[in-house]
């Protein structure tokens, strides 16, 4: 799905900032998860990023996830806090202000949620307990590792058919955990490259570090460092940070 503004076609984009407490340090208190792009990946190979992908209209923004969002009981209040209201905030932006079915400020969080999953094998859920305990401040549902299912088969099945990720909820009787993705920040590929992009950044953070399954295909390998770390790394060419990464760990960087 694209669409066009000032005469250039973007795809609308979903990535995830995932922060964790670290231990013991004196100079940083969290640390942010990065991995390195498989070379055989056709955007951006052997680049490191947070996890995240593109839009999929027919999984992300179908009916049925209304209608499985009313059958497990989410109300349209629960809803209604994941849309900004205008006239609070004036977006220039057209990303987070359309979508057909539903407001895309919902699927596109349903994408951060399919990607992160489907890239390094975090799933970010609630549970009928934790659904009643929403909180403005940005955590991982309670209990997310403690689901026993067959996570290697449903990262392939979900890699593999997009659609795949409402089915495994349903499985799992959860729900997305789209109300502790705080958003973070939008992005916007510059006219001259080949494949344009906008892209909404969430961020959410844990007090404890997820296991990780990370998908080969897609991911060389993961890293957990502190966003200083990460930029003197990029620094010394040790690895390779795109200029969105550059900025937010900069930011990032200030909070430590």
């Amino acid at each position: 799905m694209e669409y066009k503004c000032d005469k250039f076609s973007y795809r609308p984009s979903a990535t995830v900032i995932i922060a964790t407490k670290k231990k013991v340090d004196a100079n940083a208190n969290f640390e942010i998860l990065l991995f390195e792009r498989s070379t055989n990946t056709a955007f951006a190979p052997g680049h490191c990023v947070f996890p995240g992908g593109t839009f999929e209209e027919p999984s992300d923004e179908c009916q049925e996830w209304m209608d499985y969002f009313k059958e497990y009981g989410v109300s349209s209040n629960q809803l209604d806090r994941l849309i900004v209201k205008e006239p609070n905030t004036k977006r220039t932006n057209p990303l987070l202000s359309t979508g057909k079915i539903f407001s895309r400020e919902i699927s596109l969080r349903i994408t951060a949620c399919r990607e992160t999953f489907e890239e390094v094998g975090i799933l970010f859920f609630r549970n009928h307990k934790t659904l009643k305990k929403l909180s403005s401040t940005p955590t991982f549902g309670e209990d997310f590792e403690d689901v026993n299912f067959d996570r290697v088969g449903w990262q392939f099945a979900v890699h593999k058919d997009a659609k795949q990720f409402l089915n495994l909820c349903r499985s799992l009787h959860v729900v997305p955990d789209l109300w502790s993705l705080y958003e973070w920040s939008l992005w916007r590929s510059p006219f001259t490259a080949e494949k344009r992009y906008d892209t909404v950044f969430y961020f959410v953070s844990s007090t404890k570090k997820p296991t990780l399954l990370l998908e080969h295909s897609e991911v060389k390998r993961a890293m957990w460092k502190t966003a200083s770390e990460y930029l003197d790394l990029h620094k010394n060419q040790k690895i390779w940070l795109p200029p969105p990464q550059i900025y937010e760990l900069s930011r990032l960087s200030k909070y430590s």
